[in-house]
């Protein structure tokens, strides 16, 4: 049974397994799940075996029982490309997934971990702008809080101003400036994404994505949860969606429609895909 990186700490308290394998993309977590088995473990001295990811169980084994010179437990790590092992002794092992958490403990943990000089408002853009990976939340709150140092409140202005943005980030924002019909921002957003080499297929694919959560939003009744819950996207993306695409929901019938046609022309080879953003970012301002 797989466990979230959320629920290790408490699990800790209640038992620690004989091993743990785990596995996710936010190196942030983990590194913490170590940090976190490591300080459940020591009632008594651990001494710490780090083996190469191609070590055999063999060696695992032989590396657990080998006698140190400094009395206590061993403990093995095996770090690897898509997951890591911490061995303790042979039993059970426990998969424990480090993919980045739900926005709301995002949120919680950067406005924690600032010592509350972030606010709730930055903090949630913060973990917007990182993808909610705290390897790199935890970056960019040590970049933000050295460079206002002395400024006693950090906003979200400062955050929109200094933050890295990831690319997936920015073609949400860029669906977003176009519901504001701000094309000058658009059309900015837009130049830094094919800069940083952002393909135009991906860049339509997401605004299409956006059209597509406008149009379920704007001309369903279904409560915000529940059609979240349909989209895969937060509750907040359609409550979002249905306050701020209100002015479209006469022509979001039209729109959809028209993105739907967009990217058949671009299967089929009769439109290029940048093309068709321009076409699509038309639509969202006229």
């Amino acid at each position: 049974m797989v466990m979230l990186f959320a629920n290790l700490k408490t699990s800790l308290k209640e038992g620690i397994k004989p091993a743990y394998t785990l596995f996710g993309t936010d190196i942030f977590l983990v590194n913490k799940a170590i940090e976190l088995i490591f300080e459940a473990a020591k009632v008594e001295p651990l001494n710490v075996i780090r083996l190469d990811d191609g070590a055999s169980e063999s060696e695992i084994d032989a590396a657990l029982r080998n006698v140190s010179m400094f009395w206590g437990k061993n403990a093995v790590v095996v770090r690897g490309e898509t997951e890591s092992r911490v061995i303790l002794d042979k039993g059970t092992t426990q998969r424990v997934e480090c993919n980045p958490m739900t926005a709301d403990l995002v949120t919680r943990l950067i406005v924690n971990q600032s010592e509350k000089k972030i606010t709730h408002d930055a903090a949630m853009l913060l973990a917007q702008c990182c993808d909610n990976n705290y390897a790199r939340v935890d970056n960019e709150i040590n970049k933000l809080l050295n460079y206002y140092k002395d400024k006693p409140l950090i906003e979200r202005s400062d955050v929109e101003e200094f933050v890295t943005k990831t690319d997936s980030y920015q073609i949400y924002e860029l669906s977003n400036v176009l519901l504001k019909k701000d094309l000058v921002k658009a059309e900015n957003v837009l130049q830094s994404l094919t800069l940083s080499g952002v393909d135009d297929y991906a860049i339509f694919g997401n605004l299409s994505a956006s059209v597509r959560r406008l149009f379920y939003s704007l001309t369903s009744g279904v409560p915000d949860a529940q059609l979240a819950a349909f989209l895969k996207v937060h509750p907040y993306a359609v409550t979002a969606s249905r306050r701020d695409g209100k002015h479209l929901k006469d022509r979001i019938s039209k729109i959809h429609s028209e993105a739907l046609e967009l990217e058949y022309q671009i299967k089929s080879g009769k439109i290029l895909a940048g093309r068709a953003v321009s076409v699509l970012m038309g639509l969202f301002v006229s």
